[in-house]
């Protein structure tokens, strides 16, 4: 039995995270530009700022699951040598 670094739930949580981000960063910038059109623009600049931060927080999450599938991998390596090797 092979003990992966980074578990199942946060692969999972990750991957959920990258899906669903996207989606939540062009709604917000939807309802900016729909506050922006009804002269809310105080409004529109603060949804902005959260699609903003979305974005930022999208490039962390996916960097994230790349570092995390890659550690995975190699953990993945390591056991498949010590089954070759006899270990």
């Amino acid at each position: 039995m092979s003990h992966k670094p980074v578990s199942a739930k946060a692969m999972l949580a990750l991957v959920a995270a990258g899906l669903v981000l996207p989606i939540v960063i062009a709604v917000f910038l939807g309802l900016a530009a729909l506050l922006a059109a009804m002269d809310d623009a105080a409004g529109g600049i603060v949804l902005r700022y959260l699609a903003l931060a979305g974005g930022i927080g999208w490039v962390v999450v996916l960097v994230c699951l790349v570092l995390a599938q890659g550690l995975n991998a190699l953990a993945g390596a390591d056991d498949a040598d010590e089954s070759e090797h006899g270990g």
